[in-house]
């Protein structure tokens, strides 16, 4: 069970007083604003429209009398990166309007709800030569393409930076290792998720966000790339994020002609894989003794529930070519068939490079285990099938 270290125990004493500047989260959110913006252009009144769901979920953190000191001031960090981000990206555009014309073509988005092999199946296909993700490091430090040695001095900062996180949440770091140097998810640049119900209750954003068209977020990020590789733009880019199942048509709207990867694997395991995290996370932003177990099941059985749906329904309004299927049971049982008939489909050519990245990718010595389970959360596998029952996985390949 996942408990808090001394470290956190010790910040979240020294950051209590910061507690109090919840009772006015708007002047928080206008002072993090300000801070983004400043000595950068100012964004404009539709793109500061598009970026009031942020106001929502700092106010709904605000609002859980249970949030702990490291959790507000973590909860401040994350919004301030992401209202940064923008002001970043509209001041490169603003000096250098060509980066606008850098191109994206094409993209894969790897698609798949946690524990269905999106990381695998993200890591071989972005690291395909050619290709590439978004790097952990460049996504906390955007902006244009630095000189190596400025790029190394940002990655040992970023290790550095990312060894206290493992610190503070041990489970934390062995479920979701946050490597400086290595593909992310594309959500650290973009500004909306309901990835951050897993910092605690926010029952206000996920309203707003189920109910949102994201199209814009995602050109936001077709911009980002772009300007994270002006004048080095790679044949593809690769990106992965769970909730972007869900969002497939808006995705087509920012980025024409992307390929989805879908991974799918039996609905318990990931709902109880998605619990599991959430706790997780929340251990860094709740209270002690504080966290609902119940509560997250609900929640992520819930979110995962209705974005598969919702996935199902909207997977009929895109180009039959434009997602390919990854039965996850495949994935283990016959990597190399699968991830070979995979690159095929996407018109890549496998080489000696993937055979090194496949092997590395399925070398688990060092590798420990991670036990969740359904029950803990208070749910049982009747109600996930219940909860999934617009949902089928695609029949095995293998045969």
């Amino acid at each position: 069970m996942p408990q808090a270290t001394p470290l956190l125990r010790l910040l979240n004493v020294l950051l209590a007083p910061g507690l109090r500047t919840r009772k006015d989260p708007d002047a928080v959110f206008e002072r993090l604003l300000a801070d983004a913006q400043s000595g950068r252009v100012a964004l404009g009144d539709d793109e500061l429209a598009a970026l009031d769901g942020l106001r929502l979920l700092l106010a709904d953190h605000a609002a859980n009398p249970d949030l702990s000191g490291m959790g507000w001031s973590s909860t401040q960090s994350q919004i301030r990166t992401r209202l940064t981000n923008r002001a970043i990206v509209r001041d490169v555009q603003a000096s250098r309007p060509e980066v606008r014309d850098e191109p994206v073509t094409a993209p894969v988005f790897v698609v798949g709800l946690p524990r269905t092999g999106t990381t695998l199946t993200y890591n071989l296909i972005a690291r395909h030569p050619g290709n590439r993700g978004p790097k952990l490091w460049e996504m906390d430090n955007l902006g244009l393409p630095r000189p190596q040695a400025e790029r190394e001095k940002l990655i040992a900062q970023a290790r550095k930076r990312y060894a206290t996180v493992a610190r503070l949440s041990p489970v934390w770091g062995h479920l979701h290792p946050l490597v400086a140097d290595s593909e992310e998810e594309d959500f650290m640049l973009r500004a909306h998720t309901e990835m951050y119900a897993t910092w605690g209750p926010a029952p206000r954003y996920l309203d707003w966000v189920a109910n949102a068209d994201l199209t814009e977020d995602y050109r936001f990020l077709r911009n980002a790339l772009q300007v994270m590789a002006a004048g080095e733009a790679p044949e593809r880019w690769v990106l992965k994020h769970p909730m972007d199942l869900w969002r497939m048509p808006e995705i087509l709207a920012a980025f024409p002609g992307a390929r989805f990867v879908w991974t799918h694997r039996a609905p318990a395991a990931t709902v109880a894989s998605g619990c599991s995290m959430a706790e997780a996370t929340q251990v860094m932003y709740i209270k002690p003794g504080r966290i609902d177990l119940e509560r997250i099941g609900q929640e992520w059985l819930d979110i995962s529930a209705r974005g598969v749906e919702r996935a199902v329904a909207l997977r009929e309004q895109l180009p039959d070519d434009a997602v390919i299927d990854v039965v996850y049971d495949d994935l283990m049982k016959d990597p190399e068939t699968v991830v070979h008939g995979l690159f095929e489909n996407l018109g890549l050519e496998w080489g000696a490079t993937d055979d090194a990245n496949l092997a590395a990718a399925l070398d688990r010595s060092g590798h420990r285990p991670h036990a969740y389970s359904l029950e803990r959360y208070g749910l049982d596998e009747a109600q996930v099938a219940e909860a999934f029952s617009a949902y089928r996985i695609p029949a095995s390949v293998l045969g």
